[in-house]
């Protein structure tokens, strides 16, 4: 099913950080669309949760430096 969500991420503050955000999340197999909000340190994600849940695009997000508030 697919999903629309909005989660803040700790980190996420330039445009270098917005980069490596896009670019670790987008890499996610299951990521149907992307929308970075810097002023809002947020991201909007709409994705399918049968391929990618939540908790795994904050592990990965972890993993380069940054907290998803899921």
């Amino acid at each position: 099913m697919k999903r629309l969500r909005y989660f803040t991420v700790d980190g996420l503050k330039t445009e270098e950080d917005e980069k490596k955000v896009r670019e670790v999340l987008e890499n996610l197999d299951g990521i149907l669309r992307l929308d970075v909000d810097l002023d809002a340190e947020a991201v909007e994600v709409e994705y399918e949760d049968e391929k990618v849940t939540k908790e795994m695009m904050a592990k990965v997000l972890q993993s380069h430096g940054y907290f998803m508030r899921i």
